[in-house]
């Protein structure tokens, strides 16, 4: 059986500059992963963070190049991006085989979901308010706000008061202590749930927290494996994790869902800021009928270019996953190939 592995490295522009505590962005570097059998091709995307994982797009790049560990059962040696980039591609392929949409290979349901808008950090409390209406405006039916000590009640309060039928979500990305004492103001906003407010690290410190707040407390930064997963539930540190399936990739989201599922902790399917690719796996797996939550979005709402014709309509502030027909990728015309750093084809 002939099999060719596809790289193309894209450097985009975002629309708007995305800060967080972690880091701020005005560029996406990705690697897109297409796998091709007998004449079909199934895609995945590796979208290394900065400050989020530990690996960055030259890694990816250099590791899936080696050949080490692609096709030989030793993905786990691969950056995590990687492996679940390559675990996409499969999965992807799997399903155009058989000529199934790629929801229903990962046991979906197909029904949409909510389109929720990530913003990031904001200078001003008025800004805020102004990004999100834009927002809405585009279709948006909820939102998450990145938010940091000092930039976080002032502006989620201006939000609430503007927006008050609005789900209102935010995001630390783990830069309180449990010590803090703005924390205690964050339990009047009514918002839908706080992410990560201490570091990835202090599961003791969001159990203690889910204890004596009404608000949900989600976690995201430490479920990064499905052992790490099951150490939350174990801690009883969440009402609610958040799975990239960029990070972990298809079939140990799955587990993780199900892990989650039956504890009766609530499920999120979040996002790394990704072209169509990306976003059409995670929009797959958030079909999966015991998610409850997304961070996502039509990728062009972020992104300057995307490798795929595909229009993500915003149908009543929700999205659906793709169906039989697959993704279809595109790099060689402008404005797409003018991201394009470099690409390679093996065989394998």
């Amino acid at each position: 059986m002939s099999r060719l592995l596809h790289l193309v490295e894209l450097g985009i522009p975002l629309r708007h500059r995305f800060s967080s505590s972690l880091a701020a962005i005005s560029e996406r570097r990705v690697v897109l992963v297409g796998i091709t059998e007998d004449g079909i091709t199934g895609w995945g995307e590796a979208a290394p963070y900065p400050a989020y994982t530990p690996e960055t797009a030259e890694d990816v790049w250099k590791a899936l190049t080696s050949g080490a560990g692609v096709f030989g059962g030793q993905r786990s040696e691969l950056p995590v991006t990687a492996g679940a980039a390559l675990g996409q591609a499969l999965a992807d392929l799997a399903a155009r085989r058989t000529r199934i949409p790629l929801w229903s290979y990962l046991g979906g349901s197909g029904e949409p979901s909510t389109a929720c808008a990530a913003i990031g950090l904001q200078e001003s409390s008025d800004l805020m308010v102004s990004r999100v209406e834009r927002m809405i405006e585009a279709g948006a039916s909820q939102v998450k706000i990145k938010i940091e000590p000092g930039r976080d009640i002032a502006p989620l309060r201006a939000v609430r008061e503007r927006f008050p039928g609005l789900a209102v979500a935010a995001d630390a990305n783990g830069s309180y202590r449990s010590d803090d004492p703005s924390l205690a103001e964050f339990d009047d906003l009514g918002l839908a749930y706080l992410e990560q407010p201490l570091p990835a690290h202090d599961l003791a410190g969001h159990a203690a927290l889910r204890r004596r707040w009404a608000t949900p407390v989600c976690l995201d930064e430490p479920a990064t494996t499905a052992d790490a997963v099951e150490r939350i539930i174990e801690q009883e540190a969440a009402d609610l994790v958040s799975l990239k399936p960029g990070i972990l990739g298809p079939a140990p989201t799955l587990r993780t869902i199900e892990m989650l599922s039956s504890a009766g902790v609530g499920v999120k399917i979040g996002g790394l800021v990704e072209t169509s690719v990306g976003r059409a796996h995670a929009l797959a797996l958030a079909s999966r009928p015991s998610v409850t939550y997304t961070d996502l979005i039509p990728p062009l709402w972020l992104l300057a270019a995307d490798p795929s014709p595909h229009s993500w309509d915003v149908v009543d502030g929700t999205l659906f996953p793709l169906d039989e027909q697959g993704l279809e990728v595109r790099t060689g015309y402008p404005p797409v190939s003018d991201c394009v750093k470099r690409s390679a084809d093996f065989a394998a």
